[in-house]
């Protein structure tokens, strides 16, 4: 979501998009400065004078993918959802956007990622990065899973970050495991970055 672009703006409340609390994923009556740090980063105000009108239009979220997911066997594994899989990287699934726009790396390409199950496992967020040091654990701090292409359709789950199991098997990739399988066959998924 993103706040409104004109007319009365507050740090605290429940109004969606009138509430610089609300738009953070902070509860309406969360204690918030307008000095600190994820409250100028919202604004796009990193130091210096800021003010509730700095606020007008501003949005929380980072990356809105959207996949519809499908299912191939390779050996005796069952992978579904979106990416490339498997020693050969095939391709299951659709995808808006194919880079994560969650990192820019030196090059200035952004990196490939992966969302995905196997054999109807827990569903693995993956960023696949060419590096020579990636970024860890970071970048992102919330995750919500919605049914179908947009934020209309059923909040599956909220995800944050820093309670999820992180690895990174090799130095070029980054992977995050959801806890459940939010990747079925043949369904679109929504998801929303902030």
């Amino acid at each position: 979501m993103a706040l409104a672009s004109s007319g009365t703006m507050s740090i605290g409340g429940t109004t969606t998009d009138r509430s610089i609390n609300v738009e953070l994923g902070r509860s309406a009556t969360a204690t918030s400065s307008m000095g600190e740090t994820d409250l100028r980063t919202l604004a796009g105000v990193a130091s210096g004078a800021i003010g509730m009108d700095d606020f007008y239009g501003a949005s929380s979220v980072l990356w809105t993918p959207t996949i519809s997911t499908t299912s191939r066997t390779i050996g005796l594994n069952v992978y579904t959802g979106y990416g490339f899989v498997g020693p050969n990287s095939l391709s299951i699934g659709a995808a808006n956007d194919a880079t994560c726009d969650l990192y820019t790396p030196i090059t200035g390409s952004d990196p490939s990622w992966e969302f995905y199950s196997v054999d109807s496992g827990n569903t693995f967020f993956r960023v696949l990065d060419t590096e020579s040091s990636p970024i860890g654990n970071a970048g992102w701090t919330t995750l919500k899973i919605y049914n179908g292409t947009d934020d209309t359709g059923t909040l599956l789950a909220t995800k944050t970050r820093t309670s999820l199991t992180y690895s990174k098997p090799n130095p070029n990739l980054r992977m995050w495991d959801l806890g459940a399988n939010y990747s079925p066959a043949s369904v679109s998924r929504h998801l929303v970055f902030s």
